[in-house]
């Protein structure tokens, strides 16, 4: 079952007497539980019919919950989060003993679960798809993954929480946003919901979101940094593209953080300068690099200020930088010296 799926059929009132959460994306996980919390208890009856443990319980603890009639009535809510359940069986043979035993308990759990407890088991680790415990899950109530939302997927996801924010995005505003995503190379949802509430907060009285208000929100954030002093370098203003550098160091922002997201956008202006000189257009290039349209279109651009000869000198002096960094050899002053040849070049 599909993320999506999951929350319109909660939202129906289908609710499955368990449910495996598994993945990446925490965000998606506490949103699917929060979900079922409100769909199932009453705000008056989370004191003492909600249980959420972070770790697993042991077996017979989890049974006596699952048996634990509601108080007053109503429905219980389990939720358990970092469950090691549905991970790979160890080879020790005592273990798989253990492990045997605690299995067929655990399935014997599962497909008798009474219609006054509703269960959450959550992991960001690896689940075993074959294993037995993985399949009846399965069979008497539902699977999620829960993938980190790739960047294509972002605009949709953006679309509802305006909605929810009861806000709205000027065009540019949008591509501005979804430009900002694009050159994250992790999508943390939890992360951009943050960032919306606080655009939410700060525009509360003005009827549309628009891209200064974005500018002068996010501006912080190391990737609107970075690409902001690749612009800068771009121009050949070296001051401006230090004063971007430094007001991240300044913050506390580590130097190797910044040398791998300036080596990232370096090498994507290096392979849209090669695929602009091989007449690919600006959306096959934001395809190919996973971007949207108009940021590629503003790489591409970049990259032309640059020689290919330049941005691979410069790819090879940040990889000598990140490891000296790593080594103790260097300190960050090493990435101001980059930056300046980067500005210096012809």
């Amino acid at each position: 079952m599909s993320y999506i799926n999951m929350l319109a059929e909660i939202k129906k009132g289908q609710i499955k007497p368990i449910y495996l959460l598994y993945g990446e994306e925490t965000y998606f996980i506490r949103e699917l539980e929060q979900t079922l919390i409100k769909a199932v208890l009453a705000p008056d009856e989370m004191d003492m019919n909600l249980m959420i443990l972070e770790r697993d319980p042991g077996v017979n603890e989890l049974m006596s919950l699952i048996d634990t009639v509601p108080f007053m009535g109503g429905k219980n809510v389990i939720i358990v989060r970092g469950t090691t359940f549905f991970r790979s069986r160890k080879t020790s043979s005592e273990e798989t003993e253990t492990s045997d035993s605690s299995e067929e308990r655990l399935l014997q759990i599962i497909s008798t679960i009474p219609d006054y407890v509703h269960v959450v088991l959550s992991t960001t680790d690896k689940v075993d798809k074959r294993r037995k415990l993985f399949k009846t899950v399965e069979k008497y109530g539902a699977v999620v993954e829960v993938s980190q939302l790739k960047v294509k997927d972002v605009r949709g996801w953006l679309t509802g929480k305006l909605a929810e924010l009861n806000k709205q995005m000027t065009n540019d505003a949008m591509e501005y946003f979804l430009g900002i995503v694009s050159m994250m190379s992790k999508v943390s949802l939890g992360f951009l919901h943050n960032e919306l509430e606080k655009i939410a907060l700060y525009t509360e009285k003005k009827p549309k979101i628009s891209q200064q208000d974005l500018v002068e929100i996010m501006a912080a954030i190391p990737e609107i940094s970075v690409f902001s002093m690749i612009d800068a370098v771009s121009q050949k203003q070296v001051g401006k593209a230090l004063q971007f550098i430094g007001e991240q160091l300044q913050i506390g922002e580590h130097p190797l953080k910044l040398i791998t997201l300036l080596a990232r956008q370096v090498r994507m202006m290096w392979q849209a300068k090669d695929m602009g000189a091989r007449r690919y257009s600006s959306r096959e290039i934001a395809e190919k690099l996973g971007l949207v349209p108009f940021i590629a279109e503003k790489m591409l651009k970049q990259s032309s200020n640059f020689t290919t000869q330049t941005l691979k000198e410069a790819m090879i002096a940040l990889a000598a930088a990140d490891h000296d960094l790593k080594s103790g050899k260097a300190n960050p002053m090493v990435l101001e010296e980059i930056i300046i040849k980067m500005c210096r070049s012809s």
